[in-house]
């Protein structure tokens, strides 16, 4: 169902392989999605988030698991916490993180995209937020992830009409950073030293943090640089 591969170049895939349901993902899955993003080696340089399935990337969250919580009410903040839980596994990892959204991204799957550092659409791609059909709300964190990205307008555009849009118009409005190969975009920022990489995403993720100040000037002494600097003392 959630599968964990790490290749030569030092790309880190976590794929979701569940045809049968479009890749929504019930409460285990969620839970297991959170352990698997863990389990990937520090060695990593750069994580994927994509899809095994053809033409979706995930339908979101399992409506046949989400049912029972009509009558199961402590199953609620269960379910809630997994998804929460997988968010923040993603967001914990200090490599950079990319979905790669091929074909569908509905609901939840949005949310799990969010929670990416960088979203690279197909030109296949299609995105739709459609709690308001079915009567629920979205999690706060991901509406707050959805709002910070898009703007409050374009975010409360997708929740309340959830209406579908194609790759085109999530770049358009800043839902995709881009339309391209996923695999493609994860293999050029392998290609960069990883501990680069590492503080380039905490700057990103806070650039007050005093102790940014200390960890770019000590960036100079890193062999990776001291290497650069070589190459390009001996380029004629």
């Amino acid at each position: 169902m959630i599968a964990l591969s790490l290749d030569d170049d030092g790309v880190a895939t976590v794929t979701l392989d569940r045809a049968a349901a479009r890749n929504a993902l019930p409460t285990t899955a969620w839970r297991t999605l959170a352990q698997v993003v863990a389990d990937v080696p520090d060695a990593a340089r750069v994580l994927v988030i994509a899809s095994r399935v053809p033409g979706i990337f995930s339908a979101g969250a399992d409506l046949a698991d989400l049912a029972r919580l009509v009558e199961d009410v402590p199953a609620r903040a269960a379910f809630r916490c997994a998804m929460a839980a997988a968010m923040e596994a993603i967001r914990a990892r200090e490599m950079p993180v990319v979905a790669w959204v091929d074909g569908g991204c509905f609901g939840a799957g949005v949310a799990l995209a969010l929670a990416c550092d960088l979203i690279v659409a197909s030109p296949a791609a299609h995105f739709a937020i459609p709690p308001a059909r079915l009567g629920i709300g979205y999690p706060a964190p991901d509406v707050a992830r959805l709002a910070a990205r898009l703007g409050q307008g374009q975010a409360a555009r997708l929740l309340f009409t959830a209406a579908p849009i194609d790759a085109g118009e999530a770049w358009r409005i800043g839902l995709a950073d881009m339309i391209a190969d996923g695999a493609d975009i994860a293999r050029s920022i392998a290609q960069n030293d990883a501990a680069a990489l590492r503080l380039l995403k905490r700057t990103l993720r806070d650039a007050s943090a005093p102790a940014l100040n200390d960890a770019f000037e000590s960036s100079f002494s890193s062999p990776a640089f001291a290497a650069g600097v070589a190459r390009y003392r001996r380029t004629p």
